[in-house]
């Protein structure tokens, strides 16, 4: 479902994502377009200014030419209330889930049992190595791939999905409108195994405040997540203390010797991730499995699943 004027209130200042959610539950869709056109209409459903009333009116023509880019480019518009919004994004998230997100691809993958990775845009060989067989044993179990589309650990997860046959969701730091599709990427896409999806209004720029808020939902669409490399800050370590704070099972690749790309593994897991560990330089996903088809919490997937083997040892 597409609504220009749904798009118009969300573009506009004053209309943040909990002043939307409650346009959209109390507000009938077919009386979005009065309040468009008449958006002093808007101070008997939520609190707002003047000058909000103003960014509705002037951004009616914006709205409308989105609109029409975003028919153009086969972006289907999701609510919150629409029975193809993800399940488990909101059971992870609850009231903090999106009100909308924005979708191109096929949106039934959004449904589908997935596993999410988050890692340095400097990862190691041996990260990006690891990052690609772990995607792979996912894809062989019929379980999607989810990440970021950064550059690094998250291509190389999409990358090694779709390559073994797999699906993959991309959630994006920008509006739908503005990512582009990378080489590596393109080479391997079908209309059926990937969805690229956004949070944002259709023509966001790209920011840093937008790449951290989009690894929420990363997390949320994931029954189990896999930290690859992470400094000790930044994006990664920001989305393993999400992970934690959820109480969603936290992965982590655990080597002998970590570069300066992982150095905060071993913090993650003294604070409760469950290390990866391998054998002949194999990640053994076996706890991820169970956890993944138990849905438990990281202490359950320790005690309930087989013994790791080796550590990855990155000399």
């Amino acid at each position: 479902m597409l609504n220009q004027y749904l798009i118009q209130l969300m573009l506009s200042k004053g209309i943040g994502e909990v002043a939307l959610k409650k346009i959209i539950n109390v507000v009938p869709e077919r009386e979005w377009q009065t309040l468009c056109e008449s958006p002093h209409l808007l101070g008997n459903i939520i609190n707002c200014r003047g000058n909000t009333i103003e960014s509705v009116l002037l951004n009616k023509d914006r709205a409308g030419q989105l609109y029409l880019k975003m028919q153009k480019n086969s972006i289907a518009m999701i609510l919150e209330s629409d029975k193809s919004y993800p399940p488990q994004l909101k059971d992870a998230l609850g009231s903090k889930c999106p009100p909308v997100l924005f979708a191109k691809g096929n949106i039934e993958l959004l449904s589908t049992i997935a596993v999410g990775f988050c890692g340095s845009r400097k990862v190691s060989e041996k990260g990006l190595s690891i990052t690609s067989q772990c995607a792979m044993q996912l894809v062989q179990k019929n379980i999607s791939v989810v990440s970021g589309y950064a550059a690094g650990t998250d291509t190389a997860a999409h990358v090694a999905a779709i390559e073994n046959g797999g699906n993959t969701i991309f959630v994006l730091a920008e509006g739908i409108l503005n990512f582009s599709y990378k080489k590596q990427v393109k080479a391997h896409l079908t209309t059926q195994n990937h969805v690229f999806i956004s949070q944002f209004y259709p023509d966001a720029q790209w920011s840093v405040g937008n790449a951290m808020k989009r690894n929420s939902i990363i997390i949320g669409l994931s029954k189990a997540m896999i930290l690859v490399e992470s400094g000790k800050s930044g994006g990664t370590f920001s989305a393993g203390e999400e992970t934690l704070k959820l109480s969603l099972p936290l992965f982590v690749i655990d080597y002998e010797k970590p570069e300066v790309s992982a150095e905060a593994n071993p913090y993650f897991i003294s604070r409760g991730g469950v290390p990866i560990r391998g054998k002949n330089q194999t990640p053994n996903l076996a706890r991820v499995f169970w956890a993944v088809e138990h849905g438990s919490n990281h202490e359950n997937s320790t005690k309930h699943s087989p013994v790791q083997l080796d550590f990855f040892n990155m000399s």
